[in-house]
């Protein structure tokens, strides 16, 4: 996989969840110049000392380094949280000899408790001399509950647009839960930038869901090392299509998941409202369960819709799942059978399309099923 020009990666194992722990815990990614950067947040009132760092840094537009580390958020630690971020961003410039200004904290993991900052401070220095050019190693680093690693790319002429990003569990749309990255070496403005992102990111990764909670750490950062002239609005498309490939991964890999739903919502008096529905459907537990044991069970999805509060007909709604005819009507589809709808919920990947008739709105979201794995790995996921 191709790299963009001017970017390094570095991992290293630095106990940060624990001292026992012998993974990669600890990532860096430096540019070999200062990159126009953008960035987006989580919409959680509550912000990790990271995000809170993050809003502030990406309002000057340009990072040299990212710093991130999993399993500890950093996340409910008040005024102590952000100064150990801090010294952490001061010890990364210290050694890369750029200003605190230019690196970006990222954090993942559980909430609450307080950085090691001895055991990271003691390993930045070997982070800062074993940067290279395979991004694998920063990936692994910041992987938590996900079970395989998140990587997209594109080449536009001679340049290349390349993202990554963490994610599993605590996923609703207004950012997933999760880190997330774009890297390229085209030649863009930092309001070029703002554009290609800002004109996708509702439609990629505020359009999943897993199970409807929103994080304290989500973060999209995307960053433009300037390094190759190349036709724009190829570039712009490209970084789109790397955003939409990373948010379909994230979600296909949801906690537990062993489905991944994709749900149209057409027909709305508007796609705000469609939107609005197709969140509903997916964030519902009844419908999710029901998909997890292969239920046809219609009801539930026509109640999601109408839990959503937008203006529906109810007889003018249709439902197909996987092609077939469920509702029509607002009523079970003529000739529904229910052991041919068992069957169409069977395969990993399952489409659900509703039209509710009503006006030219859509809207796609993409979410999972709930399982019983689900339920054991967040039961656990602090002890």
């Amino acid at each position: 996989m191709k790299i963009p020009q001017g970017f390094n990666f570095a991992a290293v194992n630095a106990g940060v969840k624990s001292p026992e722990a012998t993974r990669l815990d600890m990532g860096l990614i430096v540019c070999s110049k200062s990159a126009e950067a953008v960035a987006f947040f989580t919409r959680n009132k509550v912000k990790a000392a990271p995000v809170q760092i993050g809003m502030l840094q990406a309002a000057h537009g340009r990072v040299r380094a990212v710093l991130a580390n999993s399993g500890n958020a950093n996340a409910c630690t008040g005024e102590k949280g952000i100064d150990d971020a801090q010294r952490l961003m001061c010890c990364v410039a210290d050694n890369l000899g750029i200003s605190p200004e230019e690196v970006f904290p990222m954090s993942t993991g559980v909430i609450g408790v307080k950085l090691p900052v001895e055991r990271m401070l003691a390993k930045i220095p070997e982070l800062a001399k074993s940067l290279g050019e395979d991004p694998q190693v920063f990936v692994d680093s910041i992987m938590t509950t996900d079970t395989f690693a998140k990587t997209a790319s594109r080449q536009v002429g001679l340049a290349t647009v390349f993202g990554l990003a963490k994610g599993a569990g605590m996923i609703a749309p207004n950012m997933a839960t999760m880190l997330a990255l774009v890297l390229t070496d085209a030649s863009l403005t930092r309001t070029e930038l703002d554009g290609a992102v800002r004109g996708c990111l509702e439609k990629t990764f505020n359009a999943i869901t897993v199970d409807g909670d929103t994080s304290t750490n989500d973060t999209l950062l995307v960053l433009a090392s300037n390094c190759i002239e190349v036709e724009k609005a190829a570039v712009i498309e490209a970084i789109q299509d790397v955003m939409q490939e990373l948010a379909i991964k994230v979600v296909s890999d949801g906690e537990g998941a062993t489905k991944l739903i994709t749900i149209t919502v057409t027909g709305a008096t508007n796609d705000e409202d469609a939107a609005r529905v197709a969140r509903s459907v997916a964030d519902s537990l009844l419908v999710k369960t029901a998909l997890f044991g292969q239920d046809p069970n219609w009801g539930r999805i026509m109640c999601a819709i109408g839990n959503s509060g937008v203006k529906i007909v109810e007889q003018a709604i249709a439902i197909h799942v996987a092609g077939m005819p469920f509702v029509l009507d607002g009523k079970e589809a003529p000739g529904f059978d229910e052991q041919h709808g068992h069957a169409v919920l069977e395969p990993r990947e399952v489409a659900i399309d509703i039209d509710l008739g009503l006006g030219k709105g859509t809207f796609r979201v993409w979410t999972t099923d709930m399982s019983y794995k689900y339920v054991e790995i967040n039961a656990a996921y602090r002890t």
